[in-house]
């Protein structure tokens, strides 16, 4: 689009808010190639990435299923899941493409995640470091759980999460407390 960065910004802040992706509002008023840009964007060097010690054990003793839903693309979780030695703790990843790039937060892609995996969402525990993605989650019955770390600004939603911790971490040593 050969903006200036401040105005791509606010663009893509924008087409998140509108869309829950920056993609959908470039494909859909700019004609944006899609696979494209998912590309381009994920081409990302995970070499700084670590592992943060015990995670995988902790997330290991959760009971049931235990699967990532993501925005982004399988093969860009999977390489972050592998660099923080984690890929083998989740039964299943569900990315953009098999919620047929409906992204979170919209209810639909929530639905095909439920169906797709036969999940009881009345028996799910739904992480997310952004709020507005666990309203949906919480709808369908899951209890929620908002890692704030990554949020800058505590966004003006009608909703609480049924939990709040900083990081998993924080979160597993808080459950081991209780």
């Amino acid at each position: 689009l050969s903006l200036p960065l401040p105005e791509a910004t606010l663009l893509s802040n924008q087409y998140y808010r509108d869309y829950g992706g920056t993609v959908k509002g470039l494909v859909k008023h700019h004609n944006v190639n899609r696979d494209d840009f998912i590309h381009y964007c994920h081409d990302i060097n995970m070499s700084s990435l670590k592992a943060q010690p015990n995670l995988g054990q902790q997330i290991d003793q959760l009971a049931g299923r235990k699967m990532i839903y993501t925005n982004s693309p399988k093969h860009y979780a999977t390489k972050i899941l592998t660099e923080l030695a984690l890929i083998d703790c989740f039964d299943a990843i569900f990315s953009l493409e098999d919620a047929n790039y409906e992204l979170k937060p919209h209810n639909s892609s929530y639905q095909t995640l439920c169906n797709k995996h036969a999940i009881d969402s009345h028996n799910t525990v739904f992480f997310d470091d952004q709020l507005r993605n666990l309203k949906p989650a919480k709808t369908l019955g899951m209890t929620t759980v908002w890692l704030t770390g990554s949020e800058q600004v505590v966004p003006n939603l009608d909703y609480k999460a049924d939990y709040e911790a900083n990081n998993l971490t924080q979160f597993f040593n808080l459950l081991q407390a209780s």
